[in-house]
């Protein structure tokens, strides 16, 4: 309702305004006006009796100009889609400032007075300005939260709005201030200090996010700026009031409100001017804070013309002072003409250009990010932190928290890369805040061309108006490569540390258990010639006995009968010896090769074993104690495998590839489960992998219910292929991908 009513006052007087303008401007529009007034027209009575209290016309152009802008900035400001409350209220306040700042406007009231449509007087335009005095001020007052939370804060702040606007109404009422310069006062001063005071303890205050610092900073250096441009602009004019005869008068300005300047003008148009353009630049700085898509983008392009305009204020208002008093002075006598007095305040103006602008720039930069330390200061810190001795592993969480503080960032991340295992990040936050992912600036940190890790800080400390700030990530990125270079480096130590332990752990059981089988394998092999290879040996030895003793008695019958069952008797002791000494040692392996020996083996079983030998030949020799443990491995798993799957079809698959002998054996048989019964290897599989640690293999076992069982081994090997490479062993159960 309320932007509804000062939409329709705003609109209706500066409606009136511009038809009084014209009338005033344009001869037939006013004889227009005095002929429907002869007949008795009350509206054209009334806007004839207003064209006394109008504009010049090219005054009332860039008042409506500023009234447009005012009413454009409503527009979008009511489009956005942030609809809190401080977008109402400068909603509102730019709507009625349209008609309430709008000096012709006045004319539009006194125009309706005159007709008598409304019998209240200049009511209406004083009830315009209260209204976008007290939403304007409010409406900054609650920036950047956004909602009314707090009622003993927030109602300080409305009665500070209040307070601040019935102020300039009285003053404008008892005739103290005129239009313009309650103008000049509300937005050039008033404005900027009130709400400056209330931004820079909202600044450091505990919970504030980033994006509501970097708001807050936006309109504080938006707001800082203004005031310093209206006081520069006010030094030039009150200079110009104490010496009229030094300068060019500066532009003066008509109000033609009740207690204006009237026709004499006033020497604040430069004041006014920018306090119109002010009003609406900070209305629009709001709404672009509001936005969270190109903030940081936004508060760039502030700074650089925050910096422009300073820039411009104090070149420009030195130029207008130092000709003024040179005109003024005695130089100009000596100097005998404007034009060289002109020039030399050019100069003069020239030389400070580059020091003017470089404190400019320190100035926005200090207003919008605070007293931050500088380059040099934060490399030195971290040049300190990079000398470290081997004993003192860098503690990335202790050197975030040192950055962070010596930037003056409220958060700081350090991210390690480590080969084979996941990032590791250490990060810094100040108490109190929340920065959000979003609002960190990242860069790589390198060593060499290898990336090892990042580092991150928020935004506001690293944005800024310096090349060296901004090119100040790099650096630190640059002086932390040895840190976490060192830190990488503590890490694959510990973690090669913790392989050998492990790989020790492992080969250490390995030998025990092989110590074991070798010594349960001796025991086993004495039992077998004592209990059977030692009693046919000795049985044979008693029939020799025999034999000689039938031959010396000449019974030379039994004698030959006796002779003719000893081969069997022999024979029958081989085949105990031969079963004694099984996975042992065999005359074909060392005689034949690996290839040739597997073949003779197992084939013309039943089933058959398919073998594949992966283009190796038949000849082709490795070393006897590889070829000991392949050749006993594939033997032991096709046993196994026609043990546990009887008829099921097996394949032996050998081949080298990579510097590396690997063999599979296969069957397509029921299979089983693995984890059914963990640690209940039998006596074949620990002679298996009894035999692969002797020569530093690798052994993969994988078998899943009704997908048959596998078992893959390899051996590393030397470069040349003379022996193998390393002697750690690894055993595997469960899938696992085979390097072959």
């Amino acid at each position: 309702m309320l932007l509804g009513m000062s939409a329709v006052f705003s609109a209706g007087s500066l409606a009136l305004g511009a038809v009084v303008v014209a009338a005033a401007a344009v001869p037939g529009v006013k004889a227009a006006l005095a002929e429907a007034g002869a007949h008795r027209h009350s509206w054209a009575r009334g806007l004839l009796e207003a064209v006394p209290h109008s504009e010049p016309l090219a005054q009332a152009a860039p008042d409506y100009a500023f009234s447009v802008l005012n009413l454009a900035i409503a527009a979008m400001l009511l489009a956005s889609r942030a609809q809190n409350w401080p977008i109402r209220l400068l909603t509102i306040a730019m709507v009625a400032s349209a008609g309430a700042f709008n000096l012709q406007a006045n004319a539009g009231a006194v125009a309706v007075q005159a007709a008598g449509a409304l019998p209240v007087g200049n009511l209406p335009q004083r009830l315009l300005s209260g209204v976008a005095y007290v939403t304007y001020l409010l409406g900054l007052l609650l920036f950047p939260r956004g909602r009314l939370r707090r009622p003993g804060s927030d109602l300080r702040k409305i009665l500070v709005a209040v307070g601040v606007s019935a102020l300039m109404l009285v003053g404008e009422e008892a005739g103290l201030i005129s239009k313009s310069i309650g103008t000049v006062l509300f937005f050039g001063f008033l404005v900027p200090v009130v709400v400056l005071a209330a931004l820079a303890r909202r600044q450091t205050r505990p919970g504030t996010t980033m994006e509501q610092r970097s708001q807050v900073r936006m309109l504080f250096a938006l707001l800082a700026t203004v005031f310093a441009i209206v006081a520069a602009l006010g030094l030039v004019t009150l200079l110009a009031l104490r010496f009229p005869g030094a300068y060019w008068p500066p532009a003066t300005i008509v109000d033609p409100t009740p207690r204006g300047s009237g026709e004499s003008g006033e020497p604040t148009a430069l004041l006014f001017w920018f306090a119109r353009f002010a009003s609406a630049a900070i209305a629009a700085a709001v709404l672009v804070a509001t936005r969270r898509t190109g903030l940081w983008n936004a508060e760039q392009v502030l700074s650089l013309a925050l910096t422009t305009t300073l820039v411009v204020a104090l070149v420009g208002g030195g130029f207008v002072v130092v000709e003024g008093m040179l005109v003024a002075s005695i130089i100009s006598g000596i100097l005998g003409g404007f034009v060289l007095v002109t020039a030399l305040a050019t100069a003069l103006e020239a030389l400070s250009f580059l020091p003017v602008h470089v404190r400019a720039e320190r100035l926005v930069d200090r207003l919008l990010y605070g007293t931050r330390p500088t380059p040099y200061s934060v490399l030195a810190g971290l040049a300190a932190l990079s000398r470290l001795t081997p004993r003192d592993a860098p503690d990335l969480a202790r050197v975030a928290e040192a950055i962070a503080r010596s930037l003056g960032a409220t958060s700081c991340r350090l991210t390690v890369v480590r080969p084979g295992l996941p990032d590791r990040s250490y990060s810094w936050i100040e108490d109190g805040t929340d920065p959000g992912t979003e609002y960190l600036v990242e860069v790589p940190v390198c060593h060499g061309e290898e990336r090892i890790g990042s580092i991150a800080v928020d935004r506001g400390a690293v944005v800024g108006m310096y090349a060296e700030r901004r090119r100040l990530m790099m650096n630190i990125a640059d002086s932390l490569g040895v840190v976490i270079q060192a830190n990488r480096a503590g890490f694959e130590l510990e973690r090669q540390l913790r392989t050998a332990v492990a790989h020790a752990e492992d080969i250490a059981a390995s030998r025990r258990r092989a110590v074991a089988e070798m010594d349960s394998e001796r025991r086993r092999i004495e039992r077998d010639l004592h209990d059977g290879a030692q009693h046919r040996l000795v049985a044979l030895r008693l029939a020799l006995g025999l034999v000689q003793h039938r031959v010396a008695t000449a019974q030379f019958d039994q004698a030959r009968n006796q002779l003719d069952d000893m081969p069997g008797q022999i024979e029958t002791v081989e085949a105990v010896l031969a079963d004694t000494v099984t996975g042992v040692s065999t005359l074909l392996l060392s005689e034949r090769g690996l290839a040739a020996a597997l073949e003779l083996e197992l084939s013309g079983g039943h089933p058959p074993v398919t073998l594949d030998f992966g283009g190796l030949d038949a000849d082709h020799r490795f070393p006897a104690d590889v070829e000991a443990a392949v050749y006993f491995c594939c033997l032991e798993s096709v046993s196994n495998a026609h043990k546990h799957a009887p008829g099921a079809a097996v394949a032996v698959r050998l081949t080298k590839v990579a510097e590396r002998l690997c063999f599979t054996v296969r069957d397509d048989g029921p299979g089983y489960d693995l984890g059914a019964e963990p640690g209940s290897s039998g006596r074949g599989l620990r002679n298996v992998q009894a035999r692969m640690s002797a020569v530093g293999g690798r052994l993969e076992i994988s078998s899943r219910l009704g997908a048959g069982t596998t078992v893959e081994g390899s051996i590393p090997l030397s470069a040349d292929g003379s022996g193998p490479a390393s002697r750690d062993a690894t055993v595997l159960l469960g899938p696992h991908p085979g390097q072959c």
